[in-house]
């Protein structure tokens, strides 16, 4: 069996919940990979994650394009068991003819998404659209009050860990949790 770096399956970004890692809380993936993601049509869905780990072509990051719509959410907005361009970012992109980036992440509660937006959120975006889903985001919400890290963005309006900037970080992690995982 042939390995190939490029490719990897979703680590959510509750996962690190359960880790002890009080310096680093990754919301996003591998950034750059091909990555498995769930089997809920008959077929694992695959995509190409962008810069960030997130699920969109890299050029809707671009500094000087204004962002229509930013998408924030779980596993429905990341389009987590769909290929492209069968994800709710990408029908908006075709619907619309305008830009869409969308920061949802399976996994993520509202918590977690409040981090991705401080983090990601740019300056050229219009409109925020939020995905709230019933069945599960306050149970993730009440989980992810727990953490520590987690809850410094919501008693500082500063508090950033400055993931843009951390990818690099972001990915050595996700990789060592798939291979912790594996063995």
């Amino acid at each position: 069996l042939n390995k190939n770096e490029n490719i990897v399956v979703h680590v959510s970004a509750e996962s690190y919940l359960k880790k002890s890692n009080k310096e680093l809380h990754p919301l996003s993936g591998i950034s750059n990979s091909n990555t498995i993601l769930c089997n809920e049509n008959g077929y694992y869905a695959i995509r190409k994650s962008d810069k960030y780990g997130f699920n969109n072509p890299n050029s809707e990051w671009d500094k000087d394009k204004e962002i229509e719509y930013l998408l924030l959410g779980d596993s429905f907005v990341h389009g987590a068991c769909v290929n492209r361009p069968n994800d709710i970012g990408s029908v908006l992109r075709i619907l619309s003819n305008k830009s869409v980036l969308s920061l949802g992440y399976g996994g993520n509660g509202p918590l977690l998404e409040y981090a991705t937006l401080r983090e990601y959120l740019g300056s050229n975006v219009r409109n925020i659209l939020w995905v709230y889903f019933e069945g599960n985001d306050l149970h993730d919400l009440k989980i992810e009050l727990n953490s520590q890290l987690l809850k410094n963005y919501l008693n500082d309006t500063n508090y950033t860990q400055n993931l843009k900037q951390r990818q690099n970080e972001i990915d050595l992690l996700a990789r060592s949790m798939i291979e912790d995982k594996k063995k």
